[in-house]
């Protein structure tokens, strides 16, 4: 052993997995590992959930299919840079004594699982590699998305790299043994990825990352998380959803934001008992609305601005929340084929102090990323909380214009639209107007007039009722609601929850949906 080096324990971790095998995992115990000795940076990228997302749609947008490949105990199949070891004590059950009697003493000499920069060593491989299959990824968007570098030959083929698992957009026929047709760039990529690396073929996906695929007859994708919200009913409502609560029932009550107010306000924690059960419902939630349940993303919010002292009031609301879930645990976001156009939408709500802001970008007749987020300045008036939304919705719109734009050139024609509901703020967003009531605001608000003059978005009139990013900032009534949900998650049941949209929804739901197509 050199001097100055720590010993590691190793642990074994027991699992079950979800085929119903038991896995044992040999472990590094990593709380113990020091920077700067054992390691150093950690850091690997992850496929967001936008591109995640952004993939099904590009694959329903082009008619592709989606595979899954998985890599096999895969941060065994990283290295280590030179020099870089660990030590570690034999593990529990295989102690091995010298002929001292001393216990034997293991090197660690490449990446196993416990080790934090193992996920790094791996990456480090993986991306590499991919360029030199001839993929490029996405570094102005997302480095875990790549695309062809030559496809001229019209063969679609796209990887997104979730840690070890790979969902691949292509347009070549694989059939049922997993071979593609030879001669195409997804047999030969699939050929030199079995050859190098220990990797197993899950067939077209059905799910990631906890979100489940579901292929419809139209050529459409919808992504669904019925599985998973049925954990979160049973774990936390073990005697079922409340018959109080009815299929018409929104995610929150008519008081959540007196009582989300009343806790903030409180100066200590009342409740100590409940901020472990809240902490873990909202955490769920969150998973949830990350991922597909776009719906639910303004309660939650609203939750999260009092994880530290609860109140019973707010564990009801979050009980409602999952509670809605199960009564609409089918519903999620549907992405449809064809041509269709990004745009998106802002809103503010101006509150006294810290308004909310939210948005919403919408392709594929979907919604593709939102945000639900509480502004970090006041806003003295309703124009500036507008602005101060519309930067923020920009900064979003701005990526995902490079990660389409990435995936499909023609995806992207001139400027995007970003439609807000506030006169001031639109005008404010073009040129230097309203002096007297503009001059305070800081200039990084005025981001989004610098992307107007850049060509990257316009910024025309909505009406407030017509205004869909207004179910990210606001309760709403039950009509709106659940109208507003029909056309963000492209709902197919027309039957449920009839509501009278309005001419200008009825005709961007027009053009969305293949219009330049002759279908309207």
């Amino acid at each position: 052993m050199p001097r100055g080096r720590r010993v590691h324990k190793l642990v074994w971790v027991y699992k079950v997995k979800r085929d119903g095998t038991c896995k044992a995992r040999l472990c590094v115990q990593g709380c113990t590992l020091e920077e700067g000795i054992d390691f150093d940076q950690t850091f690997s990228a992850a496929l967001r959930y936008s591109s995640a997302r952004g993939l099904f749609c590009y694959a329903a947008r082009k008619g592709c299919k989606v595979r899954s490949i998985d890599y096999v105990a895969a941060y065994l199949q990283g290295k280590f840079i030179e020099g870089e070891v660990i030590y570690c004590h034999m593990p529990p059950g295989y102690v091995e004594l010298d002929s001292d009697g001393t216990p034997r003493v293991l090197k660690i000499v490449k990446p196993i699982y416990g080790i934090p920069q193992a996920g790094r060593r791996l990456q480090r491989q993986i991306f590499p590699w991919m360029k030199a299959q001839g993929l490029k990824p996405l570094d102005d968007s997302d480095p875990c998305v790549f695309v062809r570098e030559d496809d001229s030959d019209g063969e679609i083929f796209v990887v997104g790299l979730y840690v070890d698992n790979l969902q691949i957009v292509h347009s070549a026929d694989i059939d049922e043994k997993g071979n593609a047709p030879p001669g195409s760039f997804c047999a030969s990529f699939l050929k030199a990825l079995n050859e190098t690396w220990d990797v197993l073929d899950e067939g077209p996906i059905i799910d990631l990352l906890g979100i489940q695929v579901r292929h419809n007859a139209d050529g459409s994708i919808t992504l669904h998380q019925e599985a998973y919200i049925d954990k979160l009913v049973e774990r936390f409502l073990p005697g079922g959803v409340p018959a109080s609560l009815q299929g018409t029932s929104l995610p929150y009550s008519r008081n959540l934001d007196k009582h989300v107010s009343d806790a903030a306000a409180c100066t200590g924690v009342d409740y100590p008992h409940l901020v472990k059960p809240f902490q873990e419902r909202v955490g769920s939630l969150m998973y949830a609305t990350t991922s597909t349940r776009c719906d639910i993303a303004y309660p939650v919010h609203q939750l999260c601005k009092c994880l530290a002292k609860p109140t019973p009031e707010l564990v009801e609301e979050a009980d409602r929340i999952i509670a809605y879930l199960a009564r609409h645990r089918s519903v999620g976001i549907t992405f449809d084929p064809g041509q269709t156009d990004l745009h998106a939408f802002s809103d503010a709500s101006w509150e006294v102090r810290n308004s909310t802001s939210g948005w919403v970008v919408m392709w594929g007749n979907a919604a593709l990323s939102w945000g639900s987020r509480k502004q970090k300045c006041v806003a003295l008036s309703s124009c500036e909380a507008e602005l101060i939304a519309l930067s923020e919705a920009t900064k979003d719109v701005v990526y995902s214009r490079k990660f389409v734009a990435g995936l499909d050139k023609t995806a992207v024609r001139g400027p995007t639209d970003l439609r807000t509901d506030n006169t001031a703020a639109r005008h404010v967003s073009y040129n230097p107007e309203l002096h007297d009531r503009m001059k305070h605001v800081s200039r990084r608000h005025f981001f989004v007039r610098d992307m107007v003059e850049n060509f990257e978005i316009n910024v025309p009139f909505v009406p407030t009722k017509e205004n869909v990013a207004d179910f990210f900032t606001k309760s709403l009534p039950a009509p709106t609601f659940f109208a507003f949900r029909k056309i963000l998650m492209n709902e197919r049941d027309q039957a449920s929850h009839p509501s009278k949209l309005s001419p200008l929804l009825v005709g961007l739901a027009m053009v969305e949906g293949g219009a330049s197509e002759g279908n309207a």
